[in-house]
């Protein structure tokens, strides 16, 4: 049988034979990047007795994360160096869970951010460098599938010959692919997304998604009841984005996994109610009439807020469109 990704990449570790060239590929949500980093702070730590975790700011004097960034006719300007706390944030944000469209959200830019060659040629110029605990050095290239042709020629370069511990990690998505020559040596660890239904609970977030849907519910035979969503909408618009955008994620959570019970697939329900949430009762609202649309609509106002649209107007459409749809 072969080993789940977390296996294979602490078998990797506890030999003490770690590969010059790993290829992560796996589809969106599947980990990868979060492993990567995870595996980079495994290796660095193999040389040295500091036991700060880089998963917490993403960052190690040793590792070297090299990414997609617009291309800019100024030299200077094309080094991952001048997005890089940028880029920390956007992961940190997102829980590692980010694909190439969030970076270009985030960027805010109209040009497809790529992996120049001046990119690869100032790495090249870091590793010459000894490394700072004298011992691995770990390269991580995030989405490598957006090096162009130039670049990689120069890449396969470093990394047939690479100095004394150095690690280069290569993160690309399911159906991506680097150049052939690079790829043909990379040990690969492939990934799959999670099919677990786990859910995870939050207090805060169940109160207000509970205040959210008993007022949609009523709302159409109960004016107070469509106040009070005016209301909602107004309190929650003011929360931080992130929070709202945290929210928006749970909430969908929760539609699915009542409409899972619905239909009778209690294996996959784990959702359990911490206030006076009545869970069962909402479930038989949701049903294959309303489930794609609940989840579109949720899903629509989760990019909104993520491109900055106006925090009221948004939850304001969420709460009464939903007042139509738990209906349907």
């Amino acid at each position: 049988l072969r080993m789940n990704p977390k296996e294979e990449l602490k078998s990797i570790v506890n030999s003490g034979r770690i590969p010059n060239s790993l290829l992560f590929q796996g589809p969106n949500g599947s980990g990868k990047l979060r492993s990567a980093i995870e595996f980079a702070n495994n290796v660095l730590s193999i040389d040295s007795q500091d036991t700060t975790n880089i998963i917490e700011k993403i960052s190690h004097p040793d590792l070297h994360i090299i990414f997609p960034i617009p291309s800019s006719e100024k030299k200077k300007e094309n080094s991952c160096d001048l997005y890089i706390n940028e880029w920390r944030d956007f992961v940190l944000e997102n829980k590692f869970n980010v694909t190439t469209k969030d970076w270009v959200d985030k960027l805010e830019t109209k040009k497809q951010p790529q992996i120049s060659i001046q990119i690869v040629s100032e790495l090249s110029k870091k590793l010459s460098l000894s490394s700072f605990a004298s011992g691995h050095k770990v390269v991580l290239f995030w989405m490598a599938d957006r090096l162009n042709e130039e670049a990689s020629n120069k890449l396969l370069k470093l990394v047939e010959e690479p100095g004394n511990k150095t690690v280069f990690i290569f993160i690309i998505d399911k159906n991506k692919s680097l150049l052939k020559t690079l790829e043909s040596r990379c040990q690969k660890i492939s990934f799959k997304k999670s099919s677990t239904n786990e859910f995870v609970n939050n207090d805060h977030h169940e109160k207000i998604f509970s205040e959210l849907t008993r007022n949609a519910f009523l709302a159409r035979t109960n004016k107070e009841s469509l106040s009070k969503l005016t209301e909602w909408s107004q309190n929650t618009s003011k929360l931080e984005r992130e929070e709202i955008k945290s929210f928006l994620m749970y909430s969908n959570s929760i539609f699915r996994q009542a409409f899972m019970k619905n239909i009778g697939l209690e294996q996959y329900v784990t959702f359990q109610s911490s206030s006076n949430f009545n869970f069962e009762g909402f479930s038989k609202y949701i049903n294959t009439n309303n489930i794609e649309s609940i989840n579109n609509l949720v899903e629509d106002c989760h990019y909104n807020i993520k491109r900055n649209a106006n925090s009221k107007m948004v939850m304001t459409s969420l709460a009464f469109e939903l007042t139509k749809l738990i209906h349907t």
